[in-house]
């Protein structure tokens, strides 16, 4: 028996940064996401067989986040469960701070409750099932633009889409760059900046002030949040441990293009997440625009609106 499912990547347009609780994967405040309609996570999952594979090759890290996933479909029952499990990125590329960890949780957790589970997924249960691979995990399996609530246990912290784009027609600009640095060094170490507490704080805040703003189509307000967050989550960044910083030249270069383009009058603004790849946030009027405009700098851009949540595709051999 196989089952197959797709999930896309997200956005996160108010991040978080560390978590908590370790073992339930729980952050220290709430984060707001976006689905993306270009990148995605494509998954089969077999049973009677054994394995993790991701992108063709083992993978030990995705087996070791995805075995509290499949302990807490057999409800823990510790009876031993013999899965093979394949994903792979579409499309395949090297580079970070894109959300292929979140899609490829997402897509992993529907495949396997497809599988050991009796019925339908409740998406909300089913996205704190996800959290035990990626706390961006939970967010992305419900799709469309969506909060993950950091609440004080397993049972408090979920998932929920609370806008679509009928609520906001968001329209992104990614623009992928290679990096080195793994993402869970860097929610490792949060913890030693001087500004983690007041992170805390202002990202909490913040989420209202995103939610608002996204329901009420408001993308000016929030391309200037996604651009705050992003500012002050690298700051916290560098200022830890080990004066970690994770955008490059090309990331920079990026940002004051969008700038410019800005200053323009064209509808763009800038994100990154714990890598530095670049988000545009941006219009339908203007994304030919912004594409042409970063595509002239040298780099590969892609196109993508408001993605969807999880969900069963047919089975395909090349994943």
């Amino acid at each position: 028996m196989r089952c197959a499912t797709e999930a896309n990547t997200m956005q996160a347009l108010v991040k978080y940064h560390g978590l908590r609780d370790w073992k339930l994967r729980i952050p220290y405040h709430d984060s707001i996401s976006v689905n993306t309609t270009s990148l995605s996570t494509r998954a089969i999952v077999t049973d009677g067989q054994e394995g993790v594979l991701v992108n063709e090759k083992i993978n030990e890290d995705a087996a070791r986040r995805l075995a509290p996933v499949v302990e807490r479909l057999t409800g823990n029952s510790g009876r031993r469960v013999r899965i093979r499990v394949e994903s792979v990125n579409v499309p395949a590329m090297d580079a970070k701070g894109l959300g292929f960890s979140s899609s490829a949780g997402a897509a992993l957790t529907l495949a396997c409750h497809r599988l050991l589970v009796d019925g339908e997924p409740d998406y909300k249960d089913l996205s704190r099932v996800a959290r035990l691979f990626a706390a961006s995990a939970s967010r992305t399996i419900v799709g469309g633009f969506s909060r993950l609530y950091a609440g004080k246990n397993d049972e408090e912290s979920f998932a929920e889409r609370f806008a679509d784009e009928k609520n906001l027609d968001l329209r992104m600009v990614i623009v992928p760059l290679p990096s080195s640095v793994r993402t869970e060094e860097a929610h490792r170490e949060v913890e030693s900046s001087p500004f983690f507490h007041a992170r805390i704080e202002s990202a909490q805040k913040r989420c209202d002030e995103m939610e608002k703003a996204i329901v009420g189509g408001d993308l000016k307000k929030v391309g200037e949040l996604a651009e705050q967050d992003t500012l002050e989550l690298h700051s916290l960044t560098m200022t830890g441990k080990s004066r970690m910083i994770i955008f490059s030249e090309d990331t920079l270069r990026i940002v004051a293009k969008v700038r410019e383009l800005r200053a323009n009058s064209v509808q763009a603004y800038f994100s990154m997440q714990t890598g530095p790849s670049v988000f545009i946030n941006t219009t339908e009027e203007d994304q030919d625009r912004v594409r042409k405009t970063i595509t002239k700098l040298g780099y590969k851009t892609l196109l993508s609106g408001v993605g969807k949540p999880a969900r069963m595709v047919r089975a395909r051999r090349e994943a």
